[in-house]
C-alpha cells in the first residue's frame, strides 16, 4: 500500500521539477486513465526509464531493480501504476509513477 507522505513527497517532486504542462495541478489520474492505453504505456514507461537512468547514476542496485521492474511490468503496461492511479484518481499521475517506484525499489534519496 502506498503511503500519502510517499505519494505527496512524489507529487512535490515532480511539480519542482516538471515542465508547466506536465505539472499542472489539475492534470489528475482520473484524466490520465482516459488516454489511449498506448499513450499511457509510454507515459509511464518513459519516467520509469528516466528514473532508472537517474538511479544508475546514484545507486547501482537501485537501477538493477528499476530496470526489472520495467521489464516485468512494462508488457503489461505498468499496472501497478494504472492500479494505483484508479485508487488515487485526483492524484498527479507522475507523482503515483514515483511513489509505485519508490515502493517497489527504494527511495530516490541519495547522498
Amino acid at each position: 500500500m502506498l503511503s500519502r507522505n510517499a505519494i505527496a513527497t512524489a507529487s512535490l517532486s515532480t511539480i519542482v521539477c516538471s515542465g508547466a504542462a506536465v505539472a499542472d495541478e489539475g492534470f489528475k489520474s482520473s484524466k490520465f486513465l482516459t488516454y489511449a492505453a498506448d499513450a499511457q504505456k509510454s507515459y509511464i514507461g518513459t519516467a520509469a526509464v528516466a528514473a532508472t537512468t537517474i538511479a544508475s547514476l546514484n545507486s547501482e542496485p537501485q537501477a538493477k531493480c528499476l530496470g526489472g521492474w520495467v521489464t516485468q511490468y512494462g508488457d503489461g503496461g505498468y499496472q501497478p501504476v494504472i492500479d494505483a492511479m484508479r485508487k488515487y484518481p485526483d492524484d498527479h499521475p507522475m507523482g503515483l509513477i514515483l511513489a509505485v517506484l519508490q515502493k517497489a525499489c527504494g527511495p530516490f534519496k541519495y547522498k
